[in-house]
């Protein structure tokens, strides 16, 4: 009886949360952090934390994390480009960026001369030639840090006639729409060899109801959830569905692998109260995000 009344309260929290964030996001828009952009060093920090956590994964896969020479596509980069300036001063030959939302603009130059004296007295970078790369890209003649908004998120319009080495993402693939659509627009721009490296956040992103019931989004039916939900609510996909979109793209050596993991107990008390849909064992409910790596055929 406590479970089930516990379930109950979760249930009707939920969609309280559910529907301040849809609320939220019909006034102020969508923002792809848990924090101001306002908060400089947070974001700066950020920034170098999740390109670090990119290699990491990158070495761990392929036994390498040089980006020399390669062109790198980001998809959903966010609100400033201070991972793609990032990647660039890892000797990356080329960072483009796609995304819906047109965030980048609203960052302001006091954030970029943060993120350059950041470099320059904490990794002991040379920023010049970046500097000059983010001028070029704000003044629409970029050549290295290439940056792309489409509503339609045009991927291939964004890239042009360049191949892509290396796809990454992080925390963004939640938000797409069509998963299976975006990663069968890769086909195009990819060749054989290329990698894919994704974090990918499938826990409710509310933030009371995500540390207290992380799995909140999949309690509730396909209908309610769209009824409460906006453009950028996480799509609920779960991770063996990326796994067949990936192979049916024709990429291989896929490895699924969780960066958090709800502990057995938690997910034991909630499972039963999920959707059907999200009940069975291939749902893996015990992860809460996940890396996803893959090496195009």
């Amino acid at each position: 009886m406590k479970q089930l009344m516990i379930n109950s309260l979760y249930y009707c929290l939920g969609t309280i949360f559910l529907l301040i964030a849809k609320i939220k996001h019909h006034l102020s828009g969508y923002s792809p952090k848990q924090f101001s952009a306002e908060e400089t060093q947070r974001s700066i920090e950020y920034d170098i934390t999740v390109v670090e956590s990119w290699l990491n994964q990158l070495k761990a896969y392929t036994s390498s994390d040089s980006l020399k020479d390669k062109n790198v596509l980001e998809l959903g980069p966010g609100s400033d480009l201070g991972a793609g300036l990032y990647l660039l001063s890892k000797a990356a030959e080329k960072y483009f960026a796609a995304d819906i939302y047109e965030l980048e603009s609203k960052t302001s130059a006091v954030f970029y001369d943060a993120f350059f004296d950041y470099l320059k007295n904490h990794k002991k970078i040379d920023t010049t030639a970046l500097t000059e790369e983010l001028n070029k890209t704000r003044n629409c003649s970029s050549h290295r840090l290439n940056y792309t908004c489409h509503q339609d998120f045009d991927i291939v319009k964004a890239v042009g006639e360049n191949k892509i080495d290396i796809v990454l993402s992080n925390a963004a693939f939640e938000h797409f729409n069509d998963v299976r659509q975006t990663i069968k627009k890769l086909d195009g721009i990819t060749h054989s060899g290329s990698v894919f490296i994704a974090l990918v956040d499938l826990q409710t992103h509310s933030r009371w109801i995500r540390e207290k019931d992380p799995n909140n989004i999949y309690r509730y039916s396909d209908w309610l959830y769209k009824l409460l939900g906006t453009q950028s609510s996480p799509n609920r996909v779960r991770p063996y569905l990326y796994k067949e979109y990936l192979e049916k793209s024709g990429w291989e050596n896929i490895v699924i692998q969780p960066a958090t993991i709800l502990d057995k107990n938690a997910c034991m008390f909630s499972q039963k109260s999920l959707d059907k849909q999200f009940q069975g064992d291939i749902n893996q409910m015990d992860f809460l995000d996940v890396w996803i790596c893959a090496t195009k055929i």
